[in-house]
């Protein structure tokens, strides 16, 4: 039972949706771990993605974008550059600059985790008509802007 100051139907859906998110982190945290990709990749390479598959970032670029130190975006780069995972150019429009792209091997990584996350994602939602599922991501949606608007 649920103390007289608390919302039920509230407490569960903030619950069911904490625990739907902690199982999907735990998920992807063991896809990342099989595929010998850190989180921090991992959020390069989206990083990358979302600028377009022949975009380049420069490291201050990408150390902003994924809230980490520029420092701690050289080392990461240094080990993604081993691993062949990125590239470093000299920026043509400004010798000054290093800009960072995706690597054939970096791309196939990025493409081979997404396409096991889809059917992975896919099995989650399969018992969701696609109404249902149109409705629930409107609502979630809905919710994080609800969150997003209270923080601001």
């Amino acid at each position: 039972m649920w103390p007289p100051c608390a919302d039920e139907s509230v407490q569960r859906v903030v619950t069911a949706v904490h625990r739907l998110s902690r199982r999907l982190n735990q998920w992807y945290d063991r896809q990342l771990a099989d595929l010998s990709v850190s989180a921090g990749e991992w959020a390069v390479l989206s990083e990358l993605v979302r600028n377009g598959e022949t975009a380049a970032l420069t490291p201050s670029q990408l150390a902003a974008a994924t809230n980490i130190a520029p420092s701690s975006m050289t080392h990461r780069l240094d080990r993604m550059v081993e691993r062949g995972l990125v590239s470093r150019e000299p920026d043509p429009g400004n010798r000054t600059r290093v800009l960072v792209r995706f690597s054939d091997a970096g791309w196939e990584l990025f493409a081979a985790a997404i396409k096991e996350s889809n059917l992975m994602e896919s099995d989650v939602v399969a018992g969701l008509t696609e109404r249902q599922l149109q409705t629930l991501a409107s609502l979630l949606e809905r919710l994080i802007e609800g969150i997003d608007n209270a923080v601001e």
